[in-house]
């Protein structure tokens, strides 16, 4: 064997320990009364991983389940009805079950064992994501409903338009919380935007789109904290001016007038 030869063993040598070492990171199992409890890579909004915990059945076969865990992780958003009702139609999909609160493969073989857990956690997963969006999206309708409330006191019913269609750039048709015009015509966009990642991406894209106007509109995105929006806000503050729902009706008049 020539050095260049050893040296590239060397080197796969090590590329194979640290992989293994970080595949180990990723998925770790602890034992517990008799079954086996995956952690898997894959997360929920809290930041907590996905742990699927495996019974040996009766016939060289394995329950497979994430034990409620995704049910109480929404619980703890105050999300648990919504997660129930979207957490079914999820499972029947995936061809698994769910029993209220956990989703579950009954009895998977070894050879189906890899496959079952894999499917448990990314369902688990996706109905904690969709309940949290949905709560999400219900908050920014809240959101938008006293905003348009506060605009049309602010500056009278015949100048606000709610739920308003608006064109941006590349001729696709948005429809934002509630459009302001001033007595020249000129337009002020609010949009309601609740802190979660696509509402957040979503916004930021109608306002992208709307800033290539040839004569864009001024963009006034309205969240309930700037704080809770962590370096989402930064996102935000580059297309549009980003207030907050207790932010005076000075302000609100001063930005609005920018569009005049």
């Amino acid at each position: 064997m020539t050095i260049a030869d050893t040296f590239k063993a060397m080197a796969a040598d090590r590329l194979k320990k640290t992989v293994d070492a970080v595949a180990q990171e990723l998925v770790g199992v602890d034992y517990h009364s008799g079954a086996a409890f995956v952690r898997t890579p894959l997360m929920y909004p809290s930041g907590a991983n996905v742990v699927i915990r495996v019974n040996e059945g009766p016939k060289d076969d394995f329950h497979v389940t994430d034990f409620g865990l995704g049910y109480q992780e929404a619980e703890l958003m105050g999300t648990s009805l919504i997660y129930t009702r979207h957490a079914r139609p999820i499972a029947e999909n995936s061809g698994i079950g769910f029993d209220s609160e956990a989703f579950f493969v009954s009895w998977a073989s070894r050879e189906q064992l890899a496959g079952a857990i894999a499917t448990v956690a990314n369902c688990s997963q996706e109905a904690v994501g969709l309940a949290a969006y949905k709560m999400a999206e219900r908050r920014a309708s809240d959101l938008g409903e006293e905003l348009y409330e506060r605009l049309v006191r602010i500056f009278s019913a015949p100048r606000v338009a709610k739920n308003a269609q608006f064109y941006g750039a590349s001729n696709i048709e948005y429809h934002v919380a509630a459009l302001v015009r001033s007595e020249d015509k000129k337009t002020a966009i609010f949009e309601a935007v609740a802190n979660h990642p696509t509402s957040i991406a979503f916004a930021n894209s109608k306002f992208h789109d709307f800033a290539l106007l040839e004569q864009p509109p001024i963009q006034i995105a309205v969240v309930r904290k700037k704080k809770d929006l962590g370096t989402y806000h930064n996102l935000l503050a580059q297309v549009a001016h980003v207030i907050e729902t207790d932010v005076s009706d000075d302000r609100i008049v001063r930005l609005t007038k920018a569009a005049a």
